[in-house]
């Protein structure tokens, strides 16, 4: 058996893999980055934003960081947002951020470590060891809200990747909790993958993960997702194509472990114990070439196992379903991101 399984492995290496690290790196992104865990500095998204690097313990590739956005100006201190997005991505919603700026929430965004804003010279797109890597940052950046703000209660919002990360993290919390609520806008409970590549595929990989960490997976997502939204193709925001590409990059075997390690703590059961919103379309769709389809749907994960999983959470949990709403649903169209604001505002307020 043991034979067996490092044959398998061997030959998803030659025919599904490389270890070209820099096609991983990006090498010249935020080359000329000076990192500040003092000060607050103008964002790129304009004069209206900054943001502020948070240094983080030293891990498997060295010191990381991770950055905290907010607006630079405004006048919310009583109630307060932390966005965490997704796999692949970084905060520019914002479009998100001046609704909850509008509705009284002071908003803040995560980049967490190698996504984004976050991610060094050096380092590969998104690697990662253990899920739980990532909760120091939130952490931090509570504290930083707190510094801020410190009698205001913190709601966690978080979209895809994100929603795995901030789910796992309020359940390993407990009472220590230091968020109000959760607002889960596509979680990613789970791979979408189907039929033999999610039940030996992922599992093989995953296990791969832990020996070869940087083989890179030759998989990486259709370009529909972010042609849905980018105004260049056929969405209506505009976002960096480097932080977030439009055909994303190749996956490694280690991100492919933490994330079916974490899901499957999550399948498990978890227990949260504030309230807990989770949100995902109405339908979801498949494939390479663009169509109208791909403008009212999740093409991204599968909405059934979102929902599916959804009741492995325990809690006061509310699930909620947005119709004709894209991965990211407050980047839908009108009618559907509409429809998602005011879930959200009637769970915060």
């Amino acid at each position: 058996m043991k034979k067996s399984f490092i044959l398998l492995a061997l030959v998803i290496f030659f025919f599904y893999s490389c270890n070209d690290r820099e096609m991983l790196e990006t090498p010249d992104f935020n080359s000329t980055l000076i990192i500040d865990s003092k000060n607050w500095n103008i964002d790129y998204l304009g004069e209206e934003w900054e943001f502020k690097h948070i240094i983080l313990n030293k891990d498997f590739d060295g010191v990381p960081v991770a950055t905290l956005v907010r607006k630079r100006e405004s006048i919310n201190n009583e109630r307060a947002i932390l966005y965490i997005h997704g796999y692949s991505d970084y905060f520019y919603q914002t479009s998100l951020a001046d609704s909850m700026e509008n509705n009284g929430f002071r908003f803040y965004a995560l980049d967490l470590r190698r996504y984004g804003r976050s991610k060094l010279p050096g380092q590969v797109w998104y690697d990662s060891r253990d899920i739980s890597d990532y909760y120091e940052e939130i952490d931090k950046s509570i504290a930083e809200i707190k510094k801020d703000l410190p009698n205001a209660p913190v709601t966690i919002m978080a979209h895809s990747t994100g929603g795995l990360i901030a789910s796992l993290y309020a359940a390993e919390k407990g009472d220590s909790l230091l968020a109000s609520g959760l607002i889960l806008n596509s979680p990613f409970f789970d791979f979408n993958v189907g039929g033999v590549a999610e039940s030996i595929g992922i599992p093989v990989f995953s296990a791969i993960g832990s020996v070869m960490p940087r083989m890179v997976v030759n998989r990486s997502v259709s370009p529909v997702n972010c042609m849905s939204l980018h105004s260049d193709y056929y969405g209506e925001w505009q976002f960096d194509t480097i932080m977030k590409p439009i055909q994303s990059p190749m996956v490694t075997a280690a991100w492919i472990r933490v994330i079916h390690n974490g899901q499957k703590r999550l399948q498990k059961g978890i227990e949260i114990g504030v309230p807990v919103l989770i949100m995902c379309s109405s339908s979801s769709s498949t494939g390479s070439e663009f169509s109208e389809i791909h403008k009212k749907s999740d093409t991204v994960l599968d909405v059934a196992e979102i929902i599916k999983f959804s009741a492995s959470v325990s809690g006061p949990v509310k699930v909620v379903i947005i119709e004709d709403g894209l991965h990211d649903l407050v980047l839908s169209g009108k009618d559907s991101r509409d429809m998602a604001y005011r879930e959200i505002f009637s769970f915060l307020l």
